[in-house]
């Protein structure tokens, strides 16, 4: 017979066992659990995946901030990553943040990971990482949709012009994100037919990456972070885009699978100047707290990334 009683204690037993698991995953100091890392970052990035479903899921999308153990996941993520930020390498002023952006920025290009990418992966290298890469890109027009809701004036336009770019400038064949598909059923293809395990993709690097922009767009109190971490990846991303063309030349994949990748060459580009006079400069001097918030997004971007992208180049290079 269940009781109320048995109930509460069953609560009370799942409640120590996730808090002691949090407390493994983000320790306050030392090396952590990967493998429930994995796990509670795999959790969360479900949960954020199914709050941006569609319209005709609504009854299977959970309610933001209503699961107590996703918020307790949440908050034992944030203050870890927050302490894996060194203060003293926040810009103080508006004034110090053209630089220090630009310079922080130039840490996320990963160039030997990029020459990498151009000369010497394999298809299903490529493939993999392209699966990686899905688990961003595939929500990026919606994260784009979010961080523009209560900003205003030039901020505002600039994230919309980014936004109707990502729309394909309303020709749907030129959707973003639906030509991102077309590129990922290609290489998902691809890496079937060489019976290659997708649990290659299954690291913490991958889901700290993937999850973190969509924490920073859903949740509305991080949206500063969410500016700064989209403006730093705009900033950043071209060379990447360039070695994937590269790459998929070199190994003779067809010209409309990598249609994706080569109009972001060019586009990523602009849209970092864009996103840097256009998003950044009105807001870095409008107050410290909201500069500070801007660059911790922008730090976090930077150092979880480039753990994701040295992961992903370890798992790529185990298929040789």
């Amino acid at each position: 017979m269940v009781t109320a009683f048995s109930v509460e204690t069953a609560s009370q037993n799942s409640a120590d066992v996730l808090e002691q698991e949090l407390a493994l995953a983000f320790p306050a100091s030392g090396p952590h659990d990967r493998d429930l890392r994995l796990k509670l970052l795999r959790r969360l990035h479900a949960h954020y995946v199914a709050y941006m479903a569609g319209p005709e899921d609504f009854a299977s999308i959970p309610r933001l901030n209503h699961d107590r153990s996703i918020a307790a996941i949440e908050d034992s993520w944030f203050a870890w990553e927050d302490r894996q930020v060194d203060q003293g390498d926040l810009p103080a002023t508006g004034k110090e943040f053209r630089d220090w952006f630009l310079v922080t920025a130039d840490r996320h290009t990963q160039p030997e990971f990029c020459e990498y990418l151009a000369k010497e992966a394999s298809l299903n290298e490529i493939a993999l990482f392209f699966m990686g890469e899905e688990l961003v890109d595939s929500k990026f027009d919606d994260l784009m949709a979010l961080v523009q809701i209560g900003t205003q004036g030039h901020t505002k336009l600039t994230i919309a012009e980014n936004y109707w770019d990502e729309m394909g400038e309303g020709n749907i064949e030129h959707v973003h994100t639906r030509m991102f598909e077309h590129s990922a059923r290609y290489m998902r293809a691809r890496l079937d037919e060489a019976g290659v395990d997708y649990s290659n993709l299954h690291f913490p690097e991958a889901y700290e990456n993937a999850a973190l922009l969509l924490a920073y767009g859903i949740h509305r109190h991080l949206n500063p972070r969410a500016l700064g971490a989209m403006g730093v990846l705009e900033q950043s991303a071209s060379p990447r885009f360039q070695a994937m063309v590269d790459g998929c030349r070199r190994l003779e994949v067809p010209e409309d699978v990598i249609d994706y990748q080569r109009i972001h060459v060019h586009v990523d580009a602009d849209h970092g100047a864009e996103w840097f006079e256009g998003v950044f400069v009105p807001l870095v001097d409008r107050s410290p707290e909201l500069l500070r918030e801007i660059s911790l997004g922008v730090l976090t971007r930077v150092r979880v990334a480039n753990g994701y992208y040295t992961r992903i180049w370890d798992a790529m290079q185990a298929l040789r």
